[in-house]
């Protein structure tokens, strides 16, 4: 049961990792000469390159891409904190903390993937989508199997 539980924090780990680059990062649709990500847009031009924060007046699926994404990551962190403290003996009462992280993990895969939906369906296809793009998709599934593994991890850790 050792190795589930160490696989279910390596899969927890590497998701919520993935996310944040994602969220953080730049490339979600480029071509040749721009980029644009969640916050930024950044134009090549010459020697060097202009980018424009993006405030509030972007569209509104990219706020509701941002605020599913900071959801997925609330309940992403929540899952990999309970995971990790599935190898340590503290109990909260009757809150089984892999049981907790199992559905965190469930939630943080639902949030993901109405944002990526969100995004896909509304970015059009002007540009084509970047590799921060793929590593908000690449999150997606790490946490449904985070999740399982999670659920599995749980009658060990339940007392």
């Amino acid at each position: 049961m050792q190795a589930l539980q160490i696989g279910a924090v390596v899969c927890a780990f590497i998701s919520l990792l993935l996310l944040l680059i994602a969220l953080g990062s730049d490339y979600w649709l480029e071509n040749e000469v721009s980029y644009a990500g969640l916050w930024r847009s950044c134009v090549n031009i010459g020697f060097g390159e202009t980018c424009v924060s993006f405030g509030m007046d972007v569209r509104d699926y990219v706020h509701a891409t941002r605020a599913f994404m900071f959801f997925g990551m609330i309940a992403g962190a929540v899952s990999c904190i309970g995971l990790c403290g599935t190898f340590f003996s503290v109990q909260f009462g009757s809150i089984s903390k892999a049981k907790t992280a199992a559905i965190a993990s469930v939630v943080a895969a639902g949030c993901v993937l109405i944002a990526m939906a969100t995004f896909t369906g509304c970015a059009g296809t002007q540009l084509s989508y970047g590799w921060s793009f793929g590593l908000g998709w690449a999150s997606f599934p790490l946490f449904l199997i985070t999740g399982g593994l999670a659920f599995r991890v749980n009658p060990a850790a339940t007392e």
